[in-house]
Parts: structure tokens; sequence; C-alpha cells
């Protein structure tokens, strides 16, 4: 009887110690995971936007999509999380955000044509359009008055690239990476990221 109950004491131990080392492993591994998914964040943080021409010869910007929690984002990226807030979201409730600043320098000529308004005042007008932009002007003695218009379409797509070890073949995962576009040609992106966060 007493050969009995310590058997069965020492295997409800044995029971207990797999099952606290096999939470402590696994708790060990998620650390580790949470490591190098930060790690390979603030590697891609520095890395330069690579741009690339599509088949129709539009310029395309690419790079690597970050995988963050909430509170890293706040850690690592403090001005990225000021904005969600301010747009009256909460971190904890963000799925995804992107930010992406372009800016787009197109050269116009314009003629000036004479004309007259209010009977007496002496003005010269002009106007340019495209695709994209709607400039409307005048020009009365030394002073200009515009009417700028910008139109434009961002596209973006995320999407699994390369993968993170080569040399693992089918057994190493593939990076999420963005490309955006513009589709004025005359429009370059300067800065482009794309966060998901995770739960």
């Amino acid at each position: 009887m007493i050969q009995h109950r310590i058997i069965m004491v020492l295997g409800m131990g044995l029971a207990l110690t797999l099952i606290l080392s096999l939470s402590f492993w696994r708790l060990w591994r998620a650390e580790q995971d949470s490591y190098r998914r930060v790690f390979q964040a603030s590697e891609s943080l520095n890395q330069e936007l690579v741009t690339l021409r599509a088949d129709n010869g539009q310029l395309v910007a690419q790079n690597q999509v970050l995988i963050l929690k909430g509170n890293e984002v706040a850690a690592m990226l403090p001005g990225q999380a000021k904005e969600i807030r301010e747009l009256g979201v909460r971190l904890k409730q963000a799925v995804a955000v992107s930010t992406t600043a372009f800016s787009v320098n197109t050269p116009a000529t314009v003629f000036l044509r004479d004309s007259v308004i209010y009977d007496t005042v002496h003005v010269q007008l002009f106007d340019y359009q495209d695709g994209f932009f709607t400039l409307k002007g005048k020009s009365i003695g030394n002073q200009q008055y515009l009417d700028l218009n910008y139109r434009d379409t961002l596209v973006q797509v995320v999407y699994r690239g390369q993968r993170e070890r080569p040399w693992l073949w089918i057994f190493s995962p593939r990076k999420l990476m963005q490309r955006v576009s513009l589709k004025n040609p005359n429009a370059n992106i300067n800065y482009t990221r794309q966060i998901d966060i995770i739960q």
C-alpha cells in the first residue's frame, strides 16, 4: 500500500514536472520568437527603400512589412503610436497601419492671357491641366492667386516575398513585403512603412 502511494506521488510529481517543463519551454519559445521579430523589425527600419520598375514602366517602391505587437509599436515607434491614437483608435484595437510619403515634381509651361475684370482691373490669367494636376491662377499687379488641385491613386500590395533563410527551403517562412505605387509618373515615393499589429 505504501509502495503504491509512493509510486502514485512520484508519477504525479513526474507529470507535474513535465507540464511545468513544457510550459516553460513554450514561454521560452514565445520570448525567443518575440525577440527575433523585434530584431528583424529594427533591422528593416534601417533598410533603404528599394525602387523597382513595374511591367508598365511605372516606378514602384518596396520594403519589408513590420510585424509588431501594440506595446512594441509604442516602444519602437512612438510617433506612429501617437498618430494611431490621434485617429481615435486604441492601439490594442489596431490591426495594421501604413504610412507613405511622396513628392511630385511636374514642370509645366503656361501662357498668360491679358484680361480686364470689373471694367478697370488689368489681370493676367493662366491655367494648366493634365491627368493629375489642375492649376488655375491670375496675376493682379504684383500678386499671384493660385488654385491647385492634385489627384492621384496610391496602390499598395502586401505579399509574401523571399524566404528568411533560403537555405532551409520550404521550412523557412517567407517575409511579408509591400510594394507601393502612385499612378502619376512624375511622383516619387520617398518613404513607406506597413506595420501589422498582432495581439
